[in-house]
């Protein structure tokens, strides 16, 4: 059935799933301010494909559609390493898919243990522009706020979970302090890079507002994998899942899980 109304129900957006069906599994991990919701669609793909599905939840989110606390840190990374480890004790294969922060949490968890495959789609390694300086900026905007409001999309689904609009990202605002966790993450990650080996498919759009197209560039030449492939979309905006290239993100990874 599909909706007329815009989505405001954060138990659906929340809502973490798990399609079982063959191997290798996969892994979903959504971007900040976001949820599974967003991996939903992919998921079902994956799952009609032959995969298993796992779609996570990250701490801190889906709880308020204002936004994290400004005030708390959140582990993203044990709850990451929580799932992964879950998979790993049923499955041999387990495929991590991250978008955006989820990108970045897939890297954290890359360079720790020996993930055989991984996807990365608009992973921001350099935020809005390649050389802002955003942890200045978040530092200075701390001084007089602790959050900021985000440019909220209408976007259109049709899954077995919902059909029907809904937001991306869920959230209002931004807070300042989630973002600044994010920047730390990137901090971390980058220096890493040339210590990852697995095989690396990274999707990204040209016309990405949120994380620059350098950052695409910049995990390709910097990552240690001596399989990795870069695929640009030209029409999507930030949360391609959501556009209308989906087909070409999801022949894409179709084709690398082969």
């Amino acid at each position: 059935m599909v909706h007329n109304l815009i989505l405001d129900d954060l138990s659906v957006y929340g809502a973490e799933f798990t399609l079982r069906n063959g191997k290798p599994a996969c892994l979903l991990i959504h971007g900040l301010c976001s949820g599974p919701i967003l991996m939903r669609e992919l998921g079902e793909y994956l799952y009609k494909d032959g995969h298993t599905a796992r779609g996570i939840l990250l701490p801190g989110h889906c709880m308020n559609m204002g936004g994290l606390s400004p005030e708390s840190h959140y582990n993203w990374s044990e709850k990451v390493e929580s799932e992964y480890h879950k998979l790993t004790d049923t499955y041999k294969e387990v495929v991590v898919i991250g978008f955006s922060l989820g990108a970045l949490l897939t890297l954290q968890l890359a360079a720790k243990y020996p993930i055989k495959k991984m996807i990365l789609m608009g992973i921001p390694i350099f935020l809005v522009r390649e050389y802002l300086p955003m942890s200045s900026l978040i530092k200075l905007c701390k001084n007089f706020t602790r959050k900021v409001r985000t440019w909220r999309r209408k976007c259109y689904m049709e899954s077995e979970a919902y059909s029907g609009y809904l937001y991306h990202p869920v959230d209002t605002y931004y807070s300042l302090q989630a973002v600044d966790d994010v920047l730390k993450i990137i901090e971390t990650v980058k220096p890493r890079l040339q210590d990852i080996k697995s095989s690396a498919l990274v999707i990204h759009s040209q016309k990405d507002g949120v994380a620059a197209p350098a950052s695409a560039r910049y995990v390709l030449k910097n990552l240690g994998s001596a399989d990795k492939q870069l695929v640009w979309l030209n029409q999507s905006h930030h949360y391609m899942l959501s556009g209308g290239e989906k087909s070409i993100i999801f022949d894409a990874i179709k084709n690398f899980l082969r």
